[in-house]
């Protein structure tokens, strides 16, 4: 029997350099999650691949079931329900390439699909935002492309920019892993405003840069002083690689999300073919692979 509905949400890189929390933009590694009737009331998972949820974690802990359920209530669903989600990723997990995101995105887009009230994408949005803590990710996953989220109390701002048809994102995703929540303890309670200034600027100057599909401008947009310095000596590998994009002429290139993965944005094909090849030759433990930006965000299919 097909599903009664499946999704496929693109994984995401926030930050983008100086648009620390709350700039992101889509890539096409993929998580499908496909959602059938159960055998017995609840929620049952069935995951596999790359960065997938965990089967045994608890309901209450895995984020596609808590993201399953507030969309279940935002839609009005009715009944206790016998449900069966599987579940396959591309998205490598504790990477930097927003896997929870994806999995948040997943969940409320399913649970909202199968209710008696429609759910508009900017409720699904913060919804998606309360469960992950923060826009950036899910506002990427959910509508592709280049995206800026800010979040006022339970309200998110956002905007999403037509992605530039030159640009191609490479990136190099190490073996070794990082959480979040580790890497945001290495930040530092206070910043000079001097710093706090000059990033302003490099956020507004990234805006522009991709609203107007300027390359030359990214360098300097995507230059940071408010996460990366404090992230980069956990990091072994990561800032070299930076510095080595830059070397093959990317235009721009940062931590993405809190590392460890690094994304290069190059403006032709000989770039992105050299840096690829560069990074792939530097000795550290990984890949490098070009990838495309995802322009659909998370999309629907069904019954």
């Amino acid at each position: 029997m097909p599903p009664i509905a499946s999704v496929d949400v693109p994984a995401s890189s926030a930050n983008l350099g100086s648009g620390f929390d709350c700039f992101a933009v889509a890539l096409s590694l993929k998580l499908r999650a496909e959602l059938r009737h159960g055998d017995e009331p609840g929620i049952v998972l069935d995951a596999r691949g790359e960065g997938a949820p965990a089967n045994d974690e608890k309901a209450d802990d895995n984020l596609l079931i808590r993201g399953f359920r507030d969309g279940l209530r935002a839609s009005a669903a009715t009944g206790s329900g016998s449900w069966r989600i599987e579940v396959s990723s591309m998205i490598p997990a504790a990477r930097g390439l927003g896997s929870s995101a994806a999995a948040i995105v997943a969940g409320v887009v399913l649970g909202a699909a199968v209710g008696r009230r429609a759910v508009e994408a900017d409720e699904l949005l913060e919804i998606a935002s309360a469960l992950e803590g923060h826009p950036d990710n899910v506002a990427a996953a959910l509508y592709g492309g280049f995206t800026v989220a800010v979040a006022d109390d339970a309200r998110v701002t956002l905007r999403r920019f037509r992605t530039p048809e030159s640009w191609i994102p490479v990136a190099f995703i190490p073996q070794r892993e990082s959480r979040t929540h580790e890497m945001r303890a290495a930040l530092p309670s206070t910043v000079e405003h001097a710093a706090a200034t000059r990033q302003a600027g490099r956020s507004a100057l990234l805006a522009t840069a991709i609203m107007t599909g300027d390359a030359a401008l990214l360098r300097t947009a995507m230059e940071d002083e408010l996460h990366q310095p404090y992230r980069l000596p956990h990091l072994p590998g990561s800032r070299e690689l930076i510095e080595l994009a830059y070397e093959r002429g990317a235009a721009g290139a940062c931590l993405s999300g809190a590392g460890p993965t690094v994304l290069a944005i190059c403006d032709a094909p000989a770039t992105a073919h050299a840096v690829e090849k560069a990074w792939n030759a530097a000795g550290v433990a990984g890949m490098a692979t070009r990838l495309r930006f995802d322009t659909a965000g998370a999309r629907l299919i069904a019954d």
